[in-house]
């Protein structure tokens, strides 16, 4: 599979890039980069003919679909699931909802919402804020894509010949009659859809629908029959009132019968169309697994694993496990029942930890806003003419700052964007330190992610913390410097562009660990841990540990803990120290260097601030 890029004046092909086997699919980055999809399951994404990222297994199927936003990319594929990620190629939500391809997937003109369309007869609207379908459009037959328009309404191209305009505008909705049609239509096709190929299952089978109330759907939309009094219905999930809603009448035999889960913590009570029996050794027994056919494999893999606390280094196998046993099986096979392929899976044994890896970056989001704006409002004062902020870039500064105190669901403006990193970032070294530190605030802002996309990815940003971080390391200005850099790892985009400069940061902080501020040493000590932790999820297997990175962090970590007296400090060392433990290569390089590091003694001194993590990380040297 091959992806062109051609001068539209003239035609001419300007670039061939090599996207992987058979179709691809192919976007364009706002950073100008180029991103292709294709059947071999793998997200490409190329600057200019090199190819930058490649995400091998981006999905379990072929990639049909890919868009972008200004600050993510969505992909569609035969997998059932959309996927969003970075431009960094992190995945960073899985949609799974559907129940056959999807065709297609929009951003909303806000970007607060992602639309997808597939053969499953539904177009479905997803908050991209908690990765939770709000909204599912049954059709008369395979939605082949659905696009959002500037006035908010979405227009969807259905099998059925018919272009459909949906709205939020009550004013501008059709007659009542009319959408009343459409949604006979439409449910007519999913009871027409549910008898296929169904004849053969007395009617005992089907559910008695006394049980209906006690039973949850699969995912929004899943159509499902019921015997009321010798006739079978077929009725809808609606998961935002969390009811079943009668569709019409099912005139033929009914559909196999699932099996049933009792539930747990993670998967709910009902009807799955496997249960797979785990193997979780003699110490534990066997654990059951629920799957349900068009559910991403790696997302019950992963559940699964966090349910029993299995170490994720097993999450692959007993994926592989879910989709070659659920691939061509019948619906309602329970694990025991005699397959071509084994039906149930061994977890190896292992010492897996309850603590690590720790996954939550540690940051600093809280600020006194009010404070900070008053300082740099001072400092404009001081500072030469220049350099000075006139009334109207105040304003934006000021607007700016209450955006941010707002939270996350704000839009900062370009002109506030430029006045808070660009225009400040000129003062001089002794004005800074109220300027860093909302700099700070803005990291944990989503638009701060817009200066770290281009080519050069921030370094220019980086760099100059780095360099003001190095003046006074015991200063306000060494402090605030410090805990700008362990917010680079709140979002995707800003961290991958930290850890791409990781020699540069990690040089950086050597000498601050040094500081007497209790704080900055902390902040720090955080930056370590937030570098182990993205080097954590970097190295998911097959992809490699970079052993290098992790020896560098390491004898950061061991070197503070051999020195330092603040106990915050060094337990957040000892976090990253346990976070790298658990990607120890087969040699155990890195357990060898703690154990000459006399890293158990350190861990006795820091028994009680440590708490459930001591006796994690002592198993972790074993």
């Amino acid at each position: 599979g091959k992806a062109k890029v051609w001068d539209t004046s003239n035609g001419t092909c300007l670039l061939t890039l090599d996207a992987g086997a058979h179709a691809v699919a192919v976007a364009t980055l706002p950073t100008g980069e180029i991103v292709t999809g294709s059947q071999d399951k793998t997200l490409r994404v190329f600057r200019g003919e090199s190819c930058v990222h490649k995400i091998d297994e981006a999905h379990g199927d072929i990639i049909r679909f890919i868009t972008a936003s200004s600050n993510a990319m969505a992909t569609a594929s035969n997998d059932g699931s959309v996927k969003l990620w970075s431009f960094d190629g992190l995945q960073m939500s899985a949609l799974g909802g559907h129940q056959s391809y999807v065709y297609g997937v929009e951003f909303s003109g806000d970007n607060t919402e992602i639309i997808s369309a597939s053969d499953d007869s539904t177009m479905k609207v997803w908050s991209i804020n908690d990765s939770q379908c709000k909204q599912s459009v049954i059709h008369a037959g395979t939605v082949w894509q659905a696009i959002p328009m500037p006035n908010t309404d979405i227009v969807s191209a259905c099998a059925d010949m018919i272009v459909r305009v949906w709205t939020r505008d009550p004013a501008r909705m059709t007659s009542e009659e009319e959408r009343k049609t459409q949604q006979e239509i439409a449910q007519q096709a999913a009871v027409a859809a549910a008898q296929k190929g169904s004849s053969s299952v007395p009617m005992d089978s089907v559910i008695d629908i006394s049980k209906m109330p006690g039973m949850v759907g699969k995912k929004n939309g899943d159509v499902k029959m019921f015997n009321d009094n010798g006739t079978v219905f077929a009725y809808m999930w609606n998961a935002g009132a969390r009811c079943w809603d009668k569709v019409g009448e099912v005139m033929g035999a009914p559909k196999p019968t699932q099996v049933f889960y009792e539930g747990d913590s993670v998967f709910p009570a009902g009807e799955y169309d496997f249960v797979f029996d785990i193997d979780m050794g003699a110490a534990v027994g066997t654990k059951k697994l629920p799957f349900n056919r068009g559910q991403n494999p790696l997302q019950a893999a992963e559940s699964f694993c966090a349910l029993h606390q299995i170490h994720k280094s097993n999450m692959e196998d007993i994926r592989q496990f879910i989709q070659k046993n659920a691939g061509d099986a019948p619906a309602g096979a329970e694990a025991s029942t005699p397959a071509p392929a084994p039906t149930s899976y061994a977890a190896p044994a292992q010492e897996a930890s309850g603590f690590f890896p720790v996954l939550q970056p540690a940051v600093f989001k809280d600020g006194k806003f009010e404070a900070l704006q008053g300082k740099i409002l001072e400092f404009n004062g001081q500072v030469g003419e220049e350099l000075k902020l006139d009334p109207i870039e105040v304003n934006h500064l000021t607007e700016g700052i209450s955006k941010l105190k707002m939270g996350v669901s704000t839009e900062l403006r370009d002109c506030e964007k430029e006045i808070i990193v660009k225009k400040l970032g000129k003062w001089p070294n002794d004005k800074l330190f109220p300027v860093v530190d909302l700099w700070r605030l803005l990291l944990a802002h989503p638009s701060s992610s817009d200066f770290f996309k281009g080519s050069d990815r921030g370094t220019a940003y980086i760099l100059q913390v780095l360099s003001l971080l190095t003046v006074d390391i015991n200063s306000p200005l060494g402090l605030c410097a410090s805990r700008y850099l362990a917010n680079l790892f709140i979002y995707q985009t800003n961290k991958y562009a930290a850890f791409d400069k990781r020699d540069l940061v990690l040089n950086g902080i050597e000498s601050a660990m040094n500081s007497t501020n209790k704080h900055t040493k902390l902040a720090c000590t955080s930056v370590l841990l937030n570098m182990a932790i993205i080097l954590y999820e970097s190295s998911q297997p097959p992809k490699a540990f970079d052993e290098a990175t992790a020896q560098r962090i390491l004898q950061l970590a061991l070197s503070f803990l051999g020195k330092a007296d603040d106990e915050d400090a060094r337990c957040r060392a000892m976090l990253a120290v346990g976070t790298l433990l658990t990607r120890d290569p087969a040699t155990r390089p890195l357990s060898a260097a703690c154990k000459a590091a006399d890293l158990p003694g350190k861990i006795s001194a820091l028994e009680s601030k440590l708490g459930a993590a001591a006796a994690d990380l002592r198993k972790l040297l074993q």
